[in-house]
């Protein structure tokens, strides 16, 4: 380093800190200069120190860097592969003809998987069947196609109720017009019907009116009255739930609606229908469908009047089920409900808590249920199932439906049934006897024959001198304002004796 001749100027600002030495350097190891700087106590606490130092020569010129630019990469040499050989075309022969193989259909059977059960709704009614089938005699009522009213052969919805020495079955049937009513049909075994007022010329004992369609009849029988709860549409399937009320089997008069769609956003907000009605003696129990976005469950309305209900506030009781026939038996609820691979059914100790126990019996096999089981209905017989009716889906569409039924199995069916398919549609053996024959009495005498000249088992009803002009004491009777009836007392000349009427 050069030697220094002359100390110069420098000033030192020294602020902010402790007492303290700093270091000067000077040009020579031995030049350096220790200060003492005092403590910053106050504002003018600062030192002004001036020192003089020897000249030091004007600073060279140090020309400017040279930009040098930066190196550039060269990527390394990029290997050519050598020629690639291409083999001549090849021929492809021309497309080969498969032939079509026909693979068979293979009917899978359905697995009935066991349900969750909750144990505090566990209860089974006592003696409950353990197996049913479906009797080999159905379907047992179909439609009169020849009939406008009932031309487009479908019907369903079964509902019996028990009448003195015999039964009426309320159901529902689609006209040719495409239009759904509800009729009345009467038998004394359960397994021979007679239409209302006549197997060839049925009519409903309620029209739809102005209504598109009325079904589902649900009926009870309380203060001397019949009261007919039902699916009543103004439009399309536009379902709500009505009453109609009647003193006798037919003639039902229309009261009003009972029930209709929930609130916006409640479970059945677009529509109702499908009720089946309980009276207990005090309150009315309706269960009925609901529907909203596609789905449909099931619930429950009460009532004191059997005109106006309230829902319960549990709704829905049960999902994504529907068309629900609900009996009491011994005490405990059954819910029977439809579906296509056989008949459904839950138990409930109090009508809220409800175990689903399943299938309770399949298809039968035969082309009358062949693609399901539609709107069953349980019947009673002094408070004990006696059998399952319900529309027979003879088609994948469920708009071709025959009234089918199952017992108990090990139980007799009841004789008499089993020729629907050898008479004219939806006539009786007794209807084809007289209408063949002349004769006033029928019965099938062999069931699922298919020859009209040996199916029924034509002979005289036995109240032949008391019934006048008419063909038989059901004619007799529906002439005298009935739903039908039958000769209760073969031989008799006592026209107010020999028919007995509903």
């Amino acid at each position: 380093m050069p030697s220094l001749t002359r100390w110069t100027l420098a000033s030192l600002l020294i602020a902010g800190c402790a007492k303290q030495s700093v270091a000067v350097d000077a040009p020579e190891a031995d030049d350096t200069v220790t200060i003492d700087v005092p403590a910053k106590d106050s504002p003018e606490d600062v030192l002004l120190v001036d020192a003089s130092v020897r000249d030091i020569p004007a600073p060279i010129d140090v020309p400017s860097p040279i930009d040098v630019p930066a190196p550039i990469d060269v990527p390394a040499p990029i290997d050519v592969p050598a020629p690639i050989d291409v083999p001549a075309p090849i021929d492809v022969p021309s497309p080969i003809d498969v032939p079509v193989v026909d693979i068979p259909v293979v009917d899978i059977p359905v697995v009935d998987i066991p349900p969750t059960v909750d144990a505090g709704c566990d209860r089974l009614p006592p003696g409950w069947p353990a197996r049913w089938s479906v009797a080999s005699a159905s379907p047992m009522l179909v439609a009169t196609a020849t009939d406008p009213l009932q031309g487009e052969d479908n019907v369903y919805a079964p509902d019996l109720q028990r009448i003195d020495g015999g039964w009426a079955m309320f159901y529902g049937a689609q006209g040719g017009d495409g239009h759904d009513r509800i009729y009345v049909a009467t038998s004394r075994d359960g397994a021979t019907w007679r239409k209302w007022p006549s197997d060839a010329a049925p009519r409903p004992v309620l029209d739809r009116g102005t209504s598109n369609h009325v079904n589902d009849p649900s009926v009870v029988r309380a203060d001397g009255r019949w009261s007919m709860f039902y699916t009543d549409a103004p439009t399309a399937e536009n379902d709500r739930i009505w009453l109609a009320r009647s003193d006798s089997l037919t003639g039902f008069a229309r009261v009003g609606e009972v029930l209709g769609p929930g609130p916006a956003g409640a479970w059945d907000d677009e529509k109702v229908g499908r009720p089946s009605v309980h009276f207990d003696g005090s309150t009315w129990w309706m269960f009925y469908d609901g529907t909203s976005r596609g789905r449909r469950h099931v619930g429950l309305a009460t009532s004191t009047d059997g005109r106006t209900f309230t829902r319960h506030p549990r709704n829905p009781l049960v999902l994504d089920a529907g068309a629900v026939d609900v009996q009491r038996v011994h005490g405990v609820w059954v819910m029977l409900r439809e579906s296509g691979t056989g008949t459904l059914w839950s138990t409930s100790p109090d009508g809220l808590c409800w175990v689903d126990r399943g299938r309770l019996f399949g298809l039968s096999g035969a082309s009358t249920d062949r693609f399901g089981q539609v709107t069953p209905h349980l019947q009673l017989l002094d408070g004990a199932p006696s059998a399952i009716w319900f529309g027979g889906a003879s088609v994948v569409s469920w708009n071709r439906n025959r009234i089918a039924v199952a017992y108990p199995e090990g139980a007799p069916a009841p004789a008499g049934s089993g020729c629907t398919a050898c008479v004219g549609a939806g006539l009786s053996c007794a209807a084809a006897c007289q209408s063949a024959l002349g004769a006033t009495g029928g019965a099938c005498g062999m069931p699922g024959s298919t020859d009209p000249s040996r199916c029924c088992a034509c002979a005289p009803e036995g109240c032949e001198r008391c019934i006048g002009a008419a063909a038989d004491c059901h004619a007799a009777c529906v002439s005298a304002g009935a739903a039908g009836g039958w000769c209760a007392t073969p031989g008799s000349t006592d026209p107010s004796r020999c028919c007995a009427c509903w």
